[in-house]
Order: C-alpha cells, then sequence, then structure tokens
C-alpha cells in the first residue's frame, strides 16, 4: 500500500530489516532479550547505560539509524548519538 501512494504522491520507499530494533538499546547498541518492561517502555540492561524510554520511540530511532548509514545490517551505536559513559549509579544532567 505505501509503494502505490508513493507513487501517486511522490516520495521514496526503502526497506529497512526490523530485526532487533526493538531489543536495541538506541543509546548504547547493546542488545538484550526481553529488556522491555512492559509494552511500552524499553530499559537497556547495559551496567554502563540504563537508558528507559518509550519502546516505540527507541525501535524508530534504530529503524532510522540504519537507514541513514544505508546498511542492512545494524552499526552501533545506534541513531548517530555519541555514547557517553559514565559511572554507574550517575544520571545525566537531564534526568536529574
Amino acid at each position: 500500500m505505501l509503494t502505490y501512494k508513493l507513487e501517486r504522491l511522490g516520495g521514496e520507499l526503502v526497506k529497512v530489516p526490523a530485526p532487533y530494533t526493538s531489543q536495541r538499546c538506541s543509546a548504547c547498541g547493546f542488545i538484550t532479550p526481553g529488556s522491555g518492561e512492559d509494552q511500552a517502555t524499553l530499559v537497556c540492561k547495559n551496567p554502563d547505560c540504563g537508558w528507559s524510554g518509550n519502546a516505540d520511540h527507541n525501535a524508530a530511532r534504530n529503524i532510522l539509524h540504519v537507514y541513514r548509514i544505508g546498511h542492512g545490517t545494524v552499526v552501533i551505536p545506534a541513531a548517530g548519538r555519541a555514547v557517553v559513559r559514565r559511572a554507574r549509579g550517575v544520571q545525566p544532567a537531564a534526568a536529574r
């Protein structure tokens, strides 16, 4: 359906492989099956990261990253974000 609509309205459809996009942390690239605390929340199990946020937003960032780099496989860090390593238990300034 998207192909047909894009032909009519103009645009480009790019297929991006979806495996692990919902299980990969978009901040550090760590993959943990079952890292969703519930259907809507993803919490990174990487002890050096601990990022948490909306699971759909996280997957969308991962898919966008794969599109931007033009590869069929995911290269980390996802979403083009710089990965900041911090000591355990230290929250980023925005979360304080």
